[in-house]
C-alpha cells in the first residue's frame, strides 16, 4: 500500500468558517478532475509552524492519480505539494525562519530519523494534509528551505517532490558515479528531465527511452546522449550493456531491462505508471548478480543536498506550461498530453 494513498480526512482547512483564501478544491474525481475555485479558512500557524504565501505551485502524477481514482481522498480535497512563496506568518517556537524569507516546500511530512526507509507515519503533502493548490498553508518549519537564488518561482516550484525523487533514485539508491552509463526511461516527464541533467553533471553517458523521437531529441539538447524507442521490441539490445537503469514504468521496463543491464548492474524504481506486476527469470537475478532497488521522495537530508547541487549548477527545470491556479483542471489535462515535456506549473499569487 502506498503511504498516503488511503487516507480520508484531509487535515489543514475546512468549510463553514470565516473565509480568507482561495484554493482550487477537487470536488469530484474523475480525469482530470472537477476543480472548483473556493474561499476557504486562512490557516493559522500551529506552535512550530509557519504559513506560506504561495507564488507558484506545480502539478505531479500523484495529483493526477488521486484525482482519478475513488477510494483514495474523502472530497472535497486540496491537493498538490510543490510550491515557491513566502512566509508571512510564524508560530509559536519557530526558528530559523522569518516572515518574508523566500522559500520551497519539503513535500515529505514525518519523514523520521532514518535515511534508508522513512518512519511508518510519513505522508506526501496533499492528501490528507491540505495541498498547494491554495493562497497559503501551514506547514512544519522543518518542511521549509531557502529557495535556490538563481531561480524564478516557477523554477522553483518544479523541483520539490519530482528532483527529490530524481535525486534520491539517481544518487542515493543508484550512486551514480562518473563514466558510467545512465538509462533513463520516460523521456518527457518532469523527473526524468531532472533526471538527465543531474546524471550528466554527475559525470555519466546518458540514454533515454520514449515514444517519441522529438523527446528524445529534447534530451539530447538537455545532454543526452542518445535514445530509443522503447516501441521497439529490440531497445534493450540497441542500448546496452548499461551500468544503471532509472526507471517509473514498472512491469514493462523490469521484464525486459536484464537484456540491456550490464551483469552486476542496477535498476532503481520509483513508480509503476504503467503496471506494477512484473515476470521476470530469477536465475538472471541471481546468477547475474543484478541489484533491484525500490526508491520513494527522499529524505530531509536527500532535498537538502540536492537543494545544494542545483544552487550551483549550471541546469535549469524544464518548465512545459504555465496555466492560472484558477485554470488548474487544464493544468491536469497538459499533464496527461503525450507530448508534455517537463513540469506543468500553476501561477497562485
Amino acid at each position: 500500500m502506498r503511504p498516503g494513498a488511503v487516507h480520508l480526512v484531509v487535515r489543514g482547512f475546512g468549510f463553514g468558517q470565516d473565509v480568507a483564501m482561495k484554493a482550487a478544491v477537487l470536488e469530484r474525481l474523475g480525469e482530470p478532475g472537477r476543480f472548483i475555485m473556493r474561499e476557504v479558512p486562512d490557516p493559522a500557524p500551529a506552535p512550530g509552524e509557519v504559513v506560506v504565501e504561495i507564488d507558484a505551485a506545480s502539478l505531479n502524477a500523484r495529483d493526477a492519480w488521486i484525482a482519478a481514482t475513488p477510494g483514495r481522498v474523502e472530497l472535497p480535497a486540496i491537493l498538490g505539494s510543490d510550491a515557491c512563496g513566502r512566509i508571512v506568518d510564524l508560530g509559536r517556537n519557530v526558528e530559523g525562519a522569518a516572515r518574508g524569507d523566500r522559500v520551497l516546500v519539503y513535500p515529505a511530512l514525518y519523514w523520521g530519523t532514518a535515511e534508508d526507509t522513512p518512519a511508518p507515519e510519513w505522508e506526501i503533502l496533499g492528501v490528507p494534509h491540505q495541498g498547494t493548490f491554495a493562497e497559503r498553508i501551514a506547514l512544519p518549519v522543518e518542511n521549509v528551505r531557502p529557495a535556490p537564488a538563481r531561480l524564478d518561482n516557477f523554477e522553483a516550484a518544479a523541483l520539490p517532490l519530482a528532483a527529490l525523487t530524481a535525486w534520491r533514485a539517481l544518487v542515493t539508491r543508484g550512486r551514480v558515479a562518473p563514466g558510467q552509463t545512465v538509462l533513463i526511461t520516460g523521456a518527457g516527464s518532469g523527473v526524468a528531465t531532472f533526471l538527465v541533467q543531474m546524471a550528466v553533471t554527475q559525470g555519466a553517458r546518458v540514454l533515454v527511452t520514449s515514444s517519441t523521437t522529438e523527446k528524445i531529441d529534447r534530451s539530447r539538447a538537455l545532454g543526452a546522449e542518445s535514445g530509443v524507442l522503447y516501441t521497439d521490441k529490440e531497445w534493450p539490445e540497441k542500448v546496452g550493456p548499461v551500468d544503471l537503469v532509472v526507471d517509473s514504468a514498472g512491469a514493462p521496463t523490469l521484464e525486459v531491462v536484464f537484456r540491456c543491464l550490464r551483469p552486476g548492474g542496477t535498476y532503481v524504481n520509483f513508480g509503476d505508471t504503467i503496471a506494477g506486476e512484473a515476470h521476470f527469470d530469477v536465475g538472471d537475478l541471481y546468477w547475474y548478480q543484478y541489484n533491484v532497488l525500490g526508491s520513494t521522495m527522499g529524505s530531509p537530508h536527500d532535498f537538502d543536498v540536492m537543494l545544494e547541487h542545483v544552487t550551483g549548477a549550471e541546469w535549469r527545470p524544464v518548465i512545459d506550461s504555465v496555466y492560472p491556479l484558477e485554470e488548474l483542471g487544464d493544468a491536469f489535462r497538459r499533464l496527461r498530453a503525450g507530448d508534455r515535456f517537463g513540469k506543468v506549473v500553476v501561477t497562485v499569487g
